[in-house]
């Protein structure tokens, strides 16, 4: 979810409540990917949309040859001066700087629904995934995606505006190059998420100093959240 789509994934506020992850399920969910990976150290690991390196620390303490990328330079900044030995870098998921069949696995953890243009970058993790590669994904999707507009109506880019139906996100995983071997439901994430961000600073639509009706907007649309394991099929 820190993908630098502007103020919203740089503000503090956010950034603190999740410990420096701006996600739902923090590093449970990360953990519980590489389990259902069977991924060893040493492994070659890509985190896109690494913020400051939070999810990237965790990766290589367990032994996993990890690197992230982030579009946002305010971020990448922070996460270096807390941890100079982080191997991140400026970049966005549509154009990786990586060659191909170099990496093991590639982790977008509720990054994909933020970039312009989610299929290049679902294009882009295919090529620098090695035969058989994984990619483990963690993101919003529609329950009810009549509700769709009035997200997109938002006037704040986040995941919850770039979300799209289970079907839509396995059509755009399969079409990519990907078979999917698991897919869960994990929406009490975001609902734990979304608890705690209002507990702690009010509505959503102060916190995001939006004058939009976030919260009719998230009751029409019922978005849910997912784990996703895809496996290249090269």
């Amino acid at each position: 979810m820190a993908v630098g789509t502007g103020c919203l994934y740089e503000n503090p506020k956010l950034r603190a409540m999740g410990g420096g992850l701006i996600r739902p399920g923090g590093l449970e969910l990360t953990q519980r990917a590489l389990a259902a990976s069977g991924l060893q150290p040493g492994a070659r690991l890509l985190d896109i949309g690494c913020g400051t390196g939070a999810a990237l620390r965790y990766l290589g303490e367990r032994g996993f040859r990890a690197v992230g990328i982030d579009p946002s330079l305010p971020l990448l900044a922070e996460g270096l001066a807390k941890n100079p030995g982080l191997s991140l870098a400026g970049a966005a998921g549509t154009m990786l700087p990586f060659c191909d069949g170099c990496l093991d696995a590639v982790l977008a953890e509720c990054s994909l629904s933020v970039m312009e243009d989610a299929k290049k970058a679902l294009k882009e993790c295919f090529r620098v995934l090695d035969r058989g590669g994984l990619l483990l994904a963690h993101d919003v999707y529609l329950r009810n995606p009549c509700g769709a507009d009035a997200l997109r109506g938002l006037p704040v880019k986040s995941c919850l505006t770039g979300a799209v139906s289970r079907e839509e996100w396995l059509e755009r995983f399969t079409s990519c190059g990907f078979e999917v071997v698991l897919w869960e439901d994990r929406s009490r994430a975001l609902k734990e998420f979304a608890a705690r961000l209002i507990f702690e600073h009010g509505p959503l639509e102060t916190f995001w100093d939006c004058p939009a009706p976030v919260g009719s907007a998230l009751f029409s649309a019922k978005p849910g959240y997912f784990l996703a394991m895809a496996r290249s099929t090269r």
